[in-house]
């Protein structure tokens, strides 16, 4: 099968597999129905919708000895993605589908002393099955996977992942079916995340869009 590059980008990102970007917290839905929260996670993880009972309304950092003063733009807290306030307002701009933001406080140890600010956990609720993997030198298979199942190599380049044309419709943010440790946004969705300065931490790369020669 022969393709040839579309004249456009979309985007991946590390943020899922970024150590820096994992924070302690538990949450209020864990100590209430650890099940539910767990599998809340796990559906999130693959881009799956799950009821907006599943998530935390509260969330408090997990070690005694520090004490936090300042949190990313978005993070892992304890297993749940969290997004401030000015992150969650570019992504309501943009067409989310099923993915959705629920407010969640956040507090220190001691379960009193909020952090400053407003934060949302992001739960992924969409996907594509866009991937290319015959055109995608940076990705591999996973052996403890489905052999249909791929993930970024560890030396990542630009346009080292390949989506079909497909991928430019349809929702800004998503996962890939038959992709793992990633996410993919739109080129229109970064350039708005990367204008307020909040695209860094998810250190994006661009991805090919290639479409079949027939």
């Amino acid at each position: 099968m022969t393709y040839y590059t579309v004249d456009a980008t979309v985007w991946a990102t590390n943020a899922l597999t970024d150590t820096a970007l994992l924070y302690g917290f538990n949450g209020d839905n864990y100590e209430k129905d650890p099940k539910k929260a767990v599998e809340s996670m796990r559906r999130s993880d693959r881009g799956v919708a799950s009821g907006d009972d599943s998530w935390p309304r509260e969330m408090y950092f997990v070690s005694p000895y520090k004490k936090l003063s300042k949190l990313p733009a978005i993070f892992s807290a304890g297993g749940v993605w969290v997004v401030s306030q000015r992150f969650a307002e570019v992504l309501r701009r943009f067409e989310l589908g099923k993915t959705t933001l629920h407010p969640v406080r956040l507090f220190q140890h001691d379960r009193t002393t909020p952090f400053d600010g407003e934060y949302f956990c992001l739960a992924f609720g969409e996907t594509k099955d866009t991937f290319v993997p015959e055109e995608s030198p940076e990705a591999g298979q996973s052996p403890l996977m489905s052999k249909d199942i791929w993930k970024p190599s560890l030396g990542r380049e630009e346009y080292g992942l390949a989506l079909c044309r497909k991928s430019l419709q349809g929702v800004d943010l998503w996962m890939e079916k038959k992709m793992m440790n990633v996410f993919f946004l739109s080129d229109r969705l970064y350039q708005a995340l990367n204008a307020e300065k909040l695209a860094k931490p998810l250190a994006p790369y661009r991805c090919r869009v290639v479409s079949n020669r027939h």
